[in-house]
């Protein structure tokens, strides 16, 4: 695995680029037949199950979603689109995203630090997995 020198520290001294709070400026769904909609109708949260839960419960109503297309980029733009129509203006930001990439890149960080993995939960309290949108 590659390493990234933090020394001297000097070197990251001066200006730097300023860090915001994501924030979320559209929504998009996908259906039961994964049909795009520009909303929010499939948002959820994340409840913890009981203790007691039944974990194959809805095994038998299970549907397999066709994942070989990865249409999250297309539906996103089309988000995007929609959204700079309806106010007229352009959607300035430094980084657009979708819930579900933020939660990947994020895990994907702590699974290569566990140490570090367990300081950014104790810190950070997981705040890409609370944005809306749906992905």
């Amino acid at each position: 695995m590659a390493a990234f020198d933090i020394h001297p520290l000097n070197r990251f001294a001066g200006s730097s680029a300023a860090i915001r709070r994501p924030k979320e400026i559209a929504y998009f769904s996908y259906d039961d037949d994964h049909q795009y909609h520009p909303d929010e109708r499939s948002l959820r949260y994340y409840y913890p199950p009981r203790l007691d839960a039944d974990l194959s419960r809805g095994f038998d109503t299970f549907k397999q979603l066709d994942d070989t297309a990865d249409d999250h980029l297309d539906s996103l733009l089309k988000t995007i689109i929609a959204l700079e129509g309806e106010t007229g203006t352009k959607c300035e930001a430094d980084i657009i995203t979708w819930r579900g990439m933020m939660t990947k890149v994020r895990r994907s960080w702590i699974a290569n630090s566990t140490q570090a993995g367990a300081d950014h939960n104790q810190i950070m309290a997981a705040p890409y997995d609370n944005m809306g949108g749906n992905g």
